[in-house]
């Protein structure tokens, strides 16, 4: 008697197929679906005589000064005394409500409140009209015409803006920093999902109209990470772009596809599929990653443009910056800091930071600058 073989069962194309969807659908999900509920994915293991011992892991070893955040409290924590293997030890500067203990803390920005609470200025509370509802947002004015719209990155919020106003202040600038949509104070987008500078940018120009109802003749866009985007999709939409004197980006998406790109790499994500999940956000959201790709516009950007940029940022690499300003050499200006990660050249060097921005609005602002409108000349 003959036996026979089992025949070998493969997996049908159709449900391969279906797999591979299932999971760039999940990995496209991570990228545009908004998440309110805030996650503390680091470890405080101790708190003695002001010291701070935190598992070490990427984002916990940086250098600087940051903020912790965790349920019902907040403070701020020194740069790093010490590094073994497993943990970090940072000296506790502050705390601002609550008490930190052992537990799960999320790293966060270093002023907490509002312009009042945090500095002691005056500012008002106001309304912007949008397409999504009336978004709040601080204004604090000053003498002159020129005014800074200051926009925050991927699931921030306005807070995280606190740490920049006494610079602007200081440098004499009215200020209107805008909650836009899917905010934690903010109303959803329609379809509850973040569309990358997309459609965000109509909110910062809710915040560039109310400027210039403030007498603003000349403007200032400053944004970080994805508020980068938004800030460079709304000057290149804006009624009002004859207004815009400068950009200052600090950490900013240029290129969408190469940050999913590399994060898709961190993340051991095959190519195809990274590709596949492009895709999918762009039907999704109805964008295309053409028009939010900065470093194939270059020429589009007319005005001094300052890029500030950690050399340590893992989660939007700098070489695409360092390109953009390459192909805009004499309008679009790189600073690189050595040591920052994503969105922490500020905590690295708060003075050197300030003393950047200051000089490069000296430039693009002071006597003998391009008026607003005005092309700039480059190499």
């Amino acid at each position: 008697m003959t036996m026979r073989k089992a025949p070998l069962v493969l997996a049908p194309l159709a449900v391969v197929t279906a797999a591979f969807a299932g999971i760039g659908t999940l990995v496209a999900g991570q990228v545009v679906n908004v998440r309110r509920k805030p996650r503390y994915p680091h470890r405080v293991l101790s708190v003695v005589d002001d010291q701070v011992t935190i598992a070490r892991d990427r984002a916990t070893q940086r250098v600087g000064t940051y903020g912790l955040a965790w349920p019902g409290g907040h403070a701020v924590v020194g740069d790093v005394s010490e590094v073994t293997d497993k943990t970090i030890v940072r000296p506790l500067v502050r705390t601002d409500f609550g008490r930190l203990l052992p537990g799960r803390v999320a790293i966060d920005h270093v002023d907490v409140g509002d312009p009042g609470t945090a500095w002691g200025m005056s500012f008002e509370e106001v309304m912007l009209p949008s397409d999504v509802g009336e978004l709040p947002a601080w204004v604090l004015p000053a003498e002159g015409d020129v005014w800074a719209v200051v926009v925050h990155g991927y699931g921030g919020k306005r807070a995280s803006a606190l740490s920049f106003l006494p610079m602007l202040r200081e440098l004499g600038l009215s200020v209107v920093v805008p909650a836009y949509r899917n905010d934690p104070d903010a109303p959803y987008s329609p379809d509850r999902r973040y569309h990358l500078g997309a459609t965000e940018w109509r909110d910062v120009e809710a915040a560039i109209d109310h400027a210039v109802e403030r007498g603003a003749s000349r403007i200032v866009l400053f944004g970080w990470s994805m508020g980068g985007a938004i800030v460079l999709q709304a000057y290149a939409h804006s009624a009002h772009r004859a207004r815009v004197a400068a950009l200052l980006l600090d950490s900013p998406v240029v290129d969408w596809r190469d940050v999913l790109r590399h994060q898709s790499r961190r993340r051991h994500v095959a190519r195809s599929l990274a590709r596949y999940a492009m895709r999918v956000v762009e039907r999704r959201v109805d964008l295309d990653f053409d028009d939010l790709d900065w470093v194939r516009r270059a020429e589009e950007i007319d005005v001094p443009t300052l890029i500030v940029h950690g050399d340590e940022d893992l989660t939007v690499p700098w070489h695409p910056s360092s390109e953009l300003a390459r192909r805009r050499t004499g309008v679009v200006e790189l600073r690189l800091v050595t040591g920052a990660g994503h969105v922490g050249s500020w905590n690295v060097d708060p003075p050197g930071y300030a003393d950047a921005v200051g000089a490069f609005l000296d430039g693009a602002l002071g006597p003998g600058a391009p008026l607003p409108g005005q092309p700039v000349a480059h190499e």
